[in-house]
């Protein structure tokens, strides 16, 4: 099943209040998040898992996301090359906004995707991971396995553990066409509590393949199952951008600079008297 333009929710905004639940208000005062999306856009979203936004970067930025992309792509292939095969093929590239200004610069705050975020994990966020996926048409084995993320629950589930959750966001810097290798997910998987097999490729009944213009935006929870068809010689290069959320007080996958990530571009923002800022880098926002 491939996803058509009337499927495709649209654009809109609306907002929401929030008390944090701490007897010290002076310390978190609440909070009023804008969205960037309709209320029946997010009920969609924690309903089905996931939610297609077409063509929400568009212009001069997504021509500077794309720039930036090929210099990072560009640098880590000197180490990495191309990455194929395996379950997970194509290359990746973590800690991205710690590599290139223009990713520091557009993804921090952005909005689109940021309050989205909020609206459904609290106002509370910070970056949880920032990537760059490439796969190549001339390159064998870059399809993606059937998985979803934070894989860590234990078997039995002990009586107090929730399963994680991080909202990804996938920014596609081009035409996703057949042949591009398109995402395709599963609705309403993240409610399941199953184990998925490795090495699982196949197709399943319900399943929809996901094909955008470029400049769109793919958002799910963590534990949707999904997976990437492999991008054919008849197709073209596919750059997306990972970009995920999780509450300040989760262990993120990206780390300030101080710890080493990437080209450390976040090591100006650490003692940044923006309050903001320094939540979205999970370096304040919990007690």
């Amino acid at each position: 099943m491939t996803l058509g333009s009337a499927d495709r929710p649209q654009s809109g905004h609306h907002t929401r209040s929030y008390r944090i639940r701490n007897n010290r208000v002076h310390v978190d005062p609440p909070r009023t998040v804008e969205v960037q999306a309709t209320p029946e856009q997010v009920r969609s979203l924690e309903d089905e898992g996931y939610l297609v936004r077409e063509r929400l970067v568009r212009g001069a930025l997504l021509d500077r996301l794309r720039d930036a992309a090929d210099e990072v792509e560009a640098e880590a292939q000197k180490t990495q090359g191309t990455g194929g095969g395996g379950g997970f093929g194509g290359l990746f590239v973590r800690g991205l906004i710690d590599r290139h200004p223009a990713f520091l610069d557009a993804l921090l705050k952005f909005e689109p995707t940021l309050s989205v975020a909020r609206a459904v994990l609290g106002p509370q966020v910070q970056i949880h991971a920032s990537v760059l996926r490439v796969s190549y048409p001339e390159v064998g084995d870059q399809q993606v396995e059937w998985h979803f993320h934070q894989r860590v629950v234990p078997d039995p589930k002990p009586a107090f553990f929730y399963r994680p959750a991080v909202l990804d966001n996938l920014i596609y810097l081009d035409d996703i066409t057949p042949e591009s290798g398109p995402l395709v997910v599963m609705p309403r998987s993240h409610h399941r509590d199953e184990d998925l097999p490795s090495g699982d490729f196949a197709d399943k009944p319900g399943q929809v393949v996901v094909t955008v213009p470029a400049g769109s935006c793919v958002t799910s929870h963590s534990s949707l199952w999904h997976r990437a068809l492999p991008t054919l010689p008849s197709g073209t290069k596919r750059r997306l951008i990972i970009l995920g959320y999780s509450p300040v007080w989760m262990k993120p996958v990206d780390r300030p600079s101080a710890a080493g990530c990437g080209g450390g571009l976040t090591d100006a923002l650490k003692h940044s008297k923006d309050e903001e800022t320094r939540e979205l880098l999970g370096l304040s926002g919990y007690y």
